[in-house]
């Protein structure tokens, strides 16, 4: 199992779409994590539940930040070009 820490974190808009991308650091390399979905839904036995990604603790600092696409690191926004 690899450690892997955040070394940023950023919730982003392009063509509309918000998404957030988290850069971590391992001992093997740098990676971009790309999150698509900020909001969803699941059962749970016989109920319905809903989670929102921007109420994680983990998330808490990009919550009110959203920026353009083209403001981000030039690194970022070439390892989200690959990304796909």
């Amino acid at each position: 199992m690899l450690k892997a820490t955040r070394e940023a974190v950023y919730r982003y808009r392009k063509r509309g779409v918000e998404e957030i991308c988290e850069i971590v650091a391992t001992p093997i390399g740098r990676f971009v994590v790309v999150h698509r979905a900020l909001k969803g839904r699941y059962s749970a036995g016989d109920r319905e539940e809903e989670w929102d990604l921007l109420n994680h603790k983990s998330f808490q600092d990009v919550k009110n930040v959203v920026l353009e696409y083209e403001d981000l690191p030039a690194d970022v926004r070439r390892a989200l070009s690959r990304a796909g």
